[in-house]
């Protein structure tokens, strides 16, 4: 075999390798992204104040296993928000969620109806539609995110000043 026909026959192998890596780091991206969103779910969940009825179950947080988050909110399995377990479940099966997580393809185009107790976070801005209560953003590859205290009034929720502070808009 020559010289270039073995550089042919390995530039293949040369183009998978390379794609396989470009692969891994991309699953590798998502997945920090998706640690990063959750942890930031998980912190919002600290610096928010529930009704007293719930205070005494786990922290029920509502997403559907196929969100790009699911992973991320899974890791913190067991961990205490705000006292409370942190318990992570398929939001499909209508059960009582304390946090409902919507990607920003799937989220309600209006505000559901309130749910006392309910704070509803969409991942991602979706101009002109219903935010969620809090919502995640991208910007200037930071993540930032924004609190509609309107919505947390409706469900009975009230969050901390420390974390008004941080929030990127409050409305």
């Amino acid at each position: 075999m020559t010289a270039c026909g073995h550089a042919r026959h390995l530039a293949p192998r040369h183009l998978w390798a390379t794609a396989a890596l470009c692969c891994a780091f991309a699953c590798q991206a998502q997945n920090e992204d998706s640690r990063l969103k959750a942890a930031y779910i998980f912190n919002i969940a600290q610096f928010t104040t529930w009704p007293q009825a719930a205070a005494a179950r786990p922290l029920a947080v509502c997403a559907s296993p196929a969100h790009s988050l699911w992973a991320g909110l899974r890791e913190l399995e067991g961990k205490s928000a705000a006292g409370r377990a942190w318990n992570v479940i398929d939001g499909g099966q209508g059960r009582d969620c304390d946090i409902v997580v919507y990607s920003a393809a799937v989220a309600p185009n209006v505000a559901p109806p309130a749910v006392p107790g309910t704070l509803f976070v969409v991942d991602g801005a979706r101009p002109n539609r219903w935010q969620g209560t809090v919502t995640l953003v991208e910007e200037d590859a930071h993540l930032r995110f924004d609190i509609d205290t309107r919505e947390a009034a409706r469900a009975g929720l009230k969050f901390s000043s420390r974390l008004l502070q941080l929030a990127r808009n409050v409305l």
